[in-house]
Order: structure tokens, then C-alpha cells, then sequence
């Protein structure tokens, strides 16, 4: 029950966050959503920070496997576009992009909520890379090139609510040319 609970937390506020932003979601806005009182949340997270941090290292580690799922099926994918669109969908799924936005936007340095940005990224831009070098040659050469530009490109389209088709087009379109 415990760990349904604090899961269920987890998704809300990480709902929230990607509605709203780290700010504008506050402790009472999650417990509500929940139809929880304020006392059971802060029983699981005493304080906005620490659920700040576990939403944050829940998001990452969600992408993270999605993108180590996505490096094994690019091989597999064998046309370029198809082998964007999971790259794409290893990002977007379940409003992931989002929340790692709204994460993002909340960070201040010298945090625990940095490091774990900061890590991810490097983390996310790595195994990008490795799935690059199973692509076409042309292919993973241009990924190459335009990898420190795919995860900003791919937030900004998010940040303008561009449904995912819309994102899976216009990044095989800068991928691809």
C-alpha cells in the first residue's frame, strides 16, 4: 500500500508540474488531486524539495530506459526515420518531455535537483550517440553533429504543447534534412 501511494504522489505531482511548472504546483494542489490531506503527503515527503527530487529522478530514470530500449531496436528499425520517431517516443511517452521541462526550469545550482539534470543529460546524449553509431551512416554522421541541439530542439517543441506527430516530423526533418 505504501508503495502505491507513493507512486500515486509521484504521478501527480508529476502531472502537475507539467501543467502547471514546479512553482505553480504546490504541495496542497498534489494532495487534492490525490483526494489526500496535506499530513499523508508530508508523511511520504516532508518537505516540496525532496518530492521535487524523487518526480525528477522517476522522470530520468523513465527516459533513461526508454532510451536504452530505443539504442536496441535501432538496428532493427532499419530506415532513419523510423529509428527518430523511437528516439522521439522514448522522450515524449507519457508527458515525460514535460515534466523534465518543468523539472528543468526549476532548477537552482548548487541542488541536488541539478545534479540530477545534469547528469541525465549527459547520460541521455551518450546512449543518443551510441544509438546514432547503428544508423545509416549519413544518418548517424548527422545525428553526430546536431546531438547537443536534439534534446533543446525536441523541448522547445514540447514547450509549445506541438502534439507528437508535429515533434516526429520536424526532427526527422532537422535529422534528416
Amino acid at each position: 500500500m505504501k508503495d502505491q501511494t507513493f507512486e500515486a504522489i509521484l504521478q501527480a505531482a508529476s502531472e502537475l508540474f507539467a501543467e502547471r511548472g514546479v512553482y505553480g504546483a504546490s504541495l496542497g494542489d498534489i494532495a487534492k488531486r490525490l483526494d489526500m490531506s496535506k499530513g499523508t503527503l508530508y508523511y511520504y515527503f516532508p518537505t516540496k524539495d525532496q518530492l521535487v527530487n524523487a518526480a525528477a529522478e522517476r522522470c530520468v530514470k523513465g527516459i533513461g530506459g526508454r532510451l536504452m530500449a530505443w539504442v536496441d531496436t535501432v538496428r532493427e528499425a532499419g530506415d532513419p526515420e523510423e529509428a527518430l520517431n523511437g528516439l522521439c517516443d522514448a522522450f515524449t511517452a507519457g508527458n515525460a518531455l514535460r515534466v523534465f521541462m518543468a523539472l528543468n526550469n526549476a532548477v537552482e545550482p548548487d541542488t541536488a535537483l541539478e545534479q540530477t539534470i545534469d547528469r541525465a543529460m549527459g547520460e541521455w546524449n551518450v546512449i543518443i550517440e551510441v544509438g546514432a553509431l547503428r544508423m545509416p551512416a549519413e544518418a548517424a554522421a548527422r545525428m553526430k553533429r546536431m546531438l547537443s541541439a536534439i534534446l533543446p530542439f525536441l523541448c522547445g517543441l514540447a514547450g509549445l504543447n506541438a502534439d507528437v506527430d508535429y515533434m516526429k516530423e520536424a526532427f526527422a526533418a532537422l535529422i534528416l534534412g
